[in-house]
């Protein structure tokens, strides 16, 4: 077998080993670590699978000149904008995974059984899916008979599930600031549920959720606070066994979210975000993550005219600070141009007058 091939069957079966040790977790008998354990599962079960698709479809995991393979946020860039095996809901439900992954391995959440399951039942319907889409699989040819559904009572309804979990974080919030880390811990995956879901895929921020309790506590409504939510629904086909569950982002709902800088009229809701948590970056940062010079950087910012892109960049002031900004979304840009063979050093010398630097002799 070709070495190539070889590759693709290997990444597959570490996706298929680690869903169904997530599967395994899942139905354990006590709850020791199991939450946290089932999500940084899942997720590894993805970025393996969604490896072995693009080392397939592609030939290469790796950036050019990387020396290390694709990570999660570039897997899921590439599936769904080059080779084209992921829809914008399915991005998003794995965008949700990430974010809800990210706070269990890195913060403090608290996950309800029900959220549990929608996200692991989720994950397992889009696995299936991906599965046979692209490998002509289907799951059950993969794992053992023996291996049990991540459960056999789902959720029909995400509206019920999402007020109900917001109804006990009110709840923890009116018994008063004693009972507020519970409350955050709480609301942190039900926030991950808005943010994954935005264009840029924002993690949960602890700036976010502080302005979330806050807003709460003034006595705004939750569908005011968290409108992407409100955008979500579930598709569920079957009943028992087997079950296919999907998130998706067409819900009947009378409003929609306004984009940055877009006029509020009608029944749009403005979506609140703080513009220091999304234009996060600056230029040192983004050639850091590029993995290239810092003047290089600027030269392709101009090249690709991310400065004038209101989603890519935002000139912040605080007091006597200015600060220019880049969001996740000029980062993506950038590495996509680069993935794509732009030539850096041509870039520079096109455009380095415009910084001073004189060309060598």
């Amino acid at each position: 077998m070709p070495k190539a091939k070889r590759d693709v069957s290997e990444l597959k079966g570490r996706a298929i080993n680690s869903l169904v040790l997530g599967i395994e977790l899942f139905n354990r008998p006590h709850d020791q670590g199991r939450a946290e354990s089932v999500l940084i599962l899942l997720h590894h079960a993805f970025e393996m699978l969604l490896k072995a698709i693009i080392k397939d479809k592609t030939g290469t995991v790796h950036a050019k000149d990387e020396k290390y393979s694709y990570g999660f946020d570039k897997c899921l860039e590439v599936a769904q904008n080059v080779i084209k095996i992921l829809s914008a809901d399915e991005r998003a439900t794995l965008s949700i995974l990430d974010a809800h992954r990210d706070t269990a391995t890195h913060y403090y959440q608290e996950v309800s059984e029900d959220l549990l399951y929608l996200q692991a039942q989720a994950g397992v319907t889009l696995f299936d899916d991906l599965l046979n889409r692209v490998f002509k699989e289907r799951l059950a040819d993969c794992i053992p008979e023996r291996v049990l559904p991540v459960s056999t009572r789902p959720p029909k309804d995400l509206k019920v599930l999402i007020d109900s979990e917001l109804s006990q974080v009110d709840e923890l919030l009116q018994a008063g600031s004693r009972k507020g880390i519970q409350a955050a811990a709480r609301l942190r995956p039900i926030l991950a549920l808005a943010t994954a879901t935005r264009e840029d895929a924002e993690r949960v921020t602890e700036g976010e959720l502080r302005k979330a309790i806050h807003r709460r506590r003034r006595g705004d409504e939750w569908s005011v606070i968290l409108p992407e939510v409100a955008q979500l629904k579930l598709d569920t086909q079957g009943d028992g066994i087997p079950i296919f569950l999907r998130i998706k982002k067409d819900a009947d709902f009378a409003v929609r979210i306004a984009k940055d800088g877009e006029p509020v009229t009608g029944t749009l809701i403005k979506q609140e975000v703080n513009i220091w948590d999304k234009y996060n970056l600056g230029r040192d940062d983004l050639a850091k993550k590029l993995g290239i010079s810092g003047p290089k950087t600027s030269a392709l910012i101009l090249e690709l005219k991310i400065q004038d892109d209101q989603n890519c960049f935002k000139i912040l002031r605080r007091k006597s600070t200015t600060f220019k900004g880049y969001s996740k979304v000029a980062l993506d840009r950038l590495k996509s141009a680069i993935d794509a063979g732009i030539d850096l050093d041509a870039t520079w010398e096109k455009h380095r007058d415009k910084f001073g630097a004189k060309k060598r002799k």
